[in-house]
């Protein structure tokens, strides 16, 4: 059942879902070691051990960039050296997450006991995504058929991030089941596929191998095959768990999520929002036809988070009585800071405040541009600051121009803070290996350790200063 309602410049989408009741007995997550290769059979000449890696998104790898040490793997292929990386230990159903990273235009998959394939691939803004597409299940193949390719399954949703950032894939696997004299009573199937935290992937179920499996046949158990002939790529967090799960597969009817879609302009929402363990009051969001959003805290000044695909699920603000107020982000949140963007230091090393007293920020309000875009009006201890946070043209991610007045020589921006800022090329940097900034090549920012890592900020040294810069994910 679905119901559209046109509102505020979006489409207000109510569905009825059906869920499952599982109840289970899992272990515990066992680790695969990256010190060395000895977890894998015969692991060729391509797959090389380091500590990090990291590079331009735009670019092809250049592997001078690679950290020695260990806890990741990457495939550097060639023409002669292209073989996959196969594990030792062999498993039946099972769950499974790792960290991957695509080199620019690559192309590598995930087997589960060596034949059922997840799909890995550079699909960074591709809006229809196919089962060749990252977090797709990969087609089966018969020559003898008129149509060979057939039963391939594409994402739900594109949540890929752009090359040269770590993606994050957790995988629930059902094997085949056979009988007594080894006849297969059941199809393997998938049971949840996420993506960067979205779920791609619901109850698909695979009748036989996948295209360039490494075995024809199906059995009971298999090992975990990190495919190594088709691209680049890197893994790192290897983890996995054997499934013990009993399900309940009668369901239980309930309306399952009240959905806003932005239509042909952007979509304002306010709300409350989980951000981490808290519960913040001010939050104005904003979702993009495009697919580009975010959330912005009104009473700190902070941009909070960004997204990239669907905007929001306002269930918890709509339906009944709607108490909690709260929104849902859709998408694969990269998450910034609920601190305050700008702030008066009185020397480079004092630390940034963690938040605004209420009396602090005056909040004076947004203006729309033609395009339904707003800009942030405040005043924090007399500095009047204006902040815009916009789609990018390239569409590779969004865009803040910062602009204050009566501001001092004490006066800073503070761009991010995170565990780990690290500089890929001249106003590139890669932060926690999930987002990049853009600066402009011209400014030179202050990057400093703090109580949680690292933290980028920038001086505004004249009384009316600008700040424009890039977050890409």
């Amino acid at each position: 059942m679905r119901y559209f309602q046109k509102m505020n410049f979006g489409i207000l989408v109510l569905t009825l879902t059906f869920f499952q009741t599982t109840t289970s007995q899992e272990s515990k997550f066992e680790d695969i070691p990256l010190n060395n290769l000895g977890e894998f059979k015969d692991a060729g000449k391509n797959w090389v051990v380091a500590s990090e890696f990291s590079n331009d998104y735009s670019k092809a790898w250049n592997l001078k960039k690679l950290k020695s040490g260990t806890g990741v793997v990457l495939n550097n292929l060639t023409d002669k050296h292209h073989s996959h990386l196969v594990t030792k230990e062999e498993f039946g159903d099972v769950e499974v997450e790792v960290d991957f990273m695509m080199d620019k235009g690559s192309n590598s998959g995930v087997y589960l006991q060596g034949r059922y394939e997840v799909q890995l691939f550079d699909s960074w803004q591709n809006p229809n995504p196919t089962f060749s597409d990252c977090g797709g299940i990969y087609q089966r193949w018969d020559e003898s058929r008129t149509v060979k390719g057939y039963e391939g399954m594409a994402p739900l949703a594109n949540a890929s991030r752009a090359p040269g950032l770590w993606q994050h894939l957790r995988i629930r696997f059902q094997a085949p089941r056979f009988d007594a004299n080894g006849n297969k009573t059941a199809n393997a199937h998938f049971e949840e596929v996420y993506l960067n935290g979205v779920l791609v992937q619901q109850q698909v179920e695979v009748t036989g191998p996948t295209r360039a499996s490494i075995f024809d046949n199906e059995k009971a158990l298999g090992p975990l095959v990190f495919q190594g002939d088709h691209g680049k790529v890197a893994f790192r967090n290897i983890r996995y768990r054997p499934l013990g799960t009993e399900t309940d597969a009668k369901g239980n009817g309930r309306i399952g999520a009240i959905v806003i879609k932005p239509d042909d302009k952007p979509y304002l929402l306010r709300s409350f929002m989980m951000f981490e363990d808290k519960k913040l009051d001010y939050i104005i969001s904003m979702g993009a036809p495009d697919g580009l959003n975010y959330s912005y805290d009104l009473r700190q000044g902070a941009w909070l988070q960004v997204w990239r695909g669907g905007f929001m699920d306002a269930t918890d603000m709509w339906h009944s009585r709607g108490e909690a107020q709260l929104a849902r982000p859709l998408g694969s949140v990269v998450p910034f800071s609920d601190s305050p963007t700008v702030a008066r230091l009185s020397d480079s090393n004092m630390a940034w405040p963690d938040s605004l007293a209420f009396d602090d920020l005056q909040n004076d309000g947004y203006l729309l541009d033609k395009k339904g875009v707003p800009t942030f009006k405040y005043t924090v201890n007399g500095i009047k600051v204006s902040d815009k946070i916009s789609p990018s043209s390239d569409g590779f991610g969004l865009n803040r121009t910062l602009t204050t007045e009566n501001s001092s020589s004490n006066l800073y921006f503070r761009v991010i803070s995170a565990t780990k800022i690290e500089l890929v090329d001249k106003g590139l940097y890669r932060v926690d290996g999930i987002y990049y900034i853009r600066m402009d090549k011209n400014i030179e920012p202050l990057i400093r350790t703090n109580d949680h890592g690292r933290e980028m900020l920038v001086s505004l040294k004249n009384p009316h200063s600008t700040l424009t810069y890039s977050v890409i994910w």
